[in-house]
């Protein structure tokens, strides 16, 4: 897999009333953001734009915004962009981030091409 011209960009991260929010922007359809997994649930929103979701192995479907997509606790998930001009947002429990970040509990990467 080759890696995508324009990376996902963290265009937000804000706390607030016990809410843990990070907003990505993706440029281009096709965009893989790979897997990995966090030690408790949470909610990832689909704010603008289209993805393919899956958890682990099973994909979940095709998501278009707005749309709330459930990740349980210590489940792989990955999302594949279908349009251009995604924006995604990753909703957690102040309470349970390490740091600066919620706890991530398994992380998979990509082989990618030089």
């Amino acid at each position: 897999m080759k890696r995508a011209e324009h990376q996902p960009e963290q265009v937000e991260v804000s706390i607030y009333a016990g809410i843990f929010a990070k907003l990505w922007s993706v440029a281009d359809a096709g965009t893989l953001l790979p897997q990995h997994a966090h030690q408790f649930p949470h909610l990832t929103i689909i704010m603008r734009g289209a993805v393919r979701v899956w958890r682990g192995d099973d994909m979940l479907g095709d998501f278009r915004a707005p749309a709330v997509v459930k990740i349980p606790a210590d489940t792989l998930h990955n999302f594949l962009t279908l349009t251009n001009d995604v924006c995604i947002a990753c909703l957690h429990n102040a309470d349970h981030i390490d740091g600066d970040e919620p706890t991530v509990s398994q992380e998979a990467h990509l082989e990618l091409e030089n």
